[in-house]
């Protein structure tokens, strides 16, 4: 009797030491934790502002605007017209300078019929020709070249409320390469096309936000870079004043998004970065992961399933060390 309970013994201790130690065998790893969702079910934010039109050149025709008739002036006193100025929207005086065959040519001075505008430069044949200075009375104000009478060449326009170009125009337009200066601050320097940002160049906000890059009548379109003043910064495709195409975009934590965007968001596929070296490499839409995609933590990666920024399913780690 004895004997066989010392050998019940023998075979029923490695079977609770057994169970105590969950079987003997190699203890598994427990699930690969997924870093937290700092920035990347969230969508990236918009530029802060537009690149705005740029200002209509006022055309001579536009009288400023008066809120009251002025007060009755005695008529400007009949002038001899020895030299006749050529009209551009309004009939000018001749005032002083030389005359060739009826006309103004050379340097001299005008003013407009209404007394209101003024100018001082060359003419050639009548026509403001050369470098001059047209002030329109109501603080705007040119300094520089024209041709027939239209600005044309380099030249500074200045508006009463700050507001002032310098650059190229032609034919009354911006024109070639300038830099524009609006009431609040922003800058734009570059190429500009019939009035408009148009070509390679830089609009920098009184925000202190910079973008560099290609313009399309006004707007931010193809490549370039944004740079915000909290660090943000995308380098990539613009279309229609959007982040729109292949680009990247870094936020200043560390964390990095590369891959497709459309209407400002991260829509495609992509690879988002976190800072501490995780990686998701899916699909997105509306700045949110959705589909299918892989979390690389290392040594494992984890393939997962999300629908609009909620994870719903994942399957188990596998490794990605190649030695083991």
């Amino acid at each position: 009797m004895h004997h066989l309970i010392r050998t019940l013994a023998i075979l029923i201790f490695p079977l609770l030491a057994g169970c105590a130690t969950g079987g003997g065998g190699k203890a598994e790893k427990g699930p690969v934790r997924e870093p937290p969702d700092i920035k990347s079910t969230q969508r990236t934010l918009e530029p802060a502002a537009r690149p705005i039109m740029a200002p209509v050149i006022p055309p001579p025709e536009a009288a400023p605007p008066r809120s009251a008739p002025p007060p009755p002036r005695s008529a400007p006193p009949p002038i001899k017209q020895a030299c006749k100025v050529k009209k551009d929207s309004v009939e000018w005086v001749h005032i002083s300078g030389a005359c060739k065959n009826g006309y103004a040519h050379g340097a001299g001075r005008a003013r407009s019929v209404d007394g209101r505008r003024s100018y001082a430069g060359m003419f050639v044949d009548g026509a403001f020709s050369g470098q001059g200075d047209y002030d329109w009375g109501n603080g705007v104000r040119y300094t520089g070249e024209f041709l027939n009478g239209r600005k044309s060449g380099f030249g500074t326009l200045a508006y009463p409320n700050n507001r002032k170009y310098t650059g190229g125009f032609k034919d009354n337009a911006y024109q070639g390469e300038g830099t524009y200066i609006d009431a609040d601050g922003s800058k734009y320097a570059g190429a500009f096309e019939s009035g408009n940002f148009h070509g390679l160049g830089t609009y920098t906000w009184a925000s202190g936000d910079v973008y560099t890059g290609r313009f399309e009548a006004n707007r931010m379109d193809g490549k370039g870079s944004y740079a915000r003043t909290n660090g943000d910064r995308y380098v990539g495709e613009f279309k229609n004043n959007q982040m729109d195409g292949e680009g990247t975009y870094t936020w200043p934590n560390g964390d990095a998004y590369a891959g497709r965007f459309e209407n400002d968001k991260m829509n495609g596929n992509g690879t988002y970065t976190y800072a501490d070296g995780a990686k998701y490499s899916g699909e997105f839409k509306d700045g949110r992961k959705h589909g299918r995609g892989v979390l690389t933590v290392e040594p494992s990666e984890i393939k997962q399933l999300w629908w609009n920024g909620i994870k719903i399913t994942e399957d188990r780690p596998t490794s990605t060390d190649s030695s083991q």
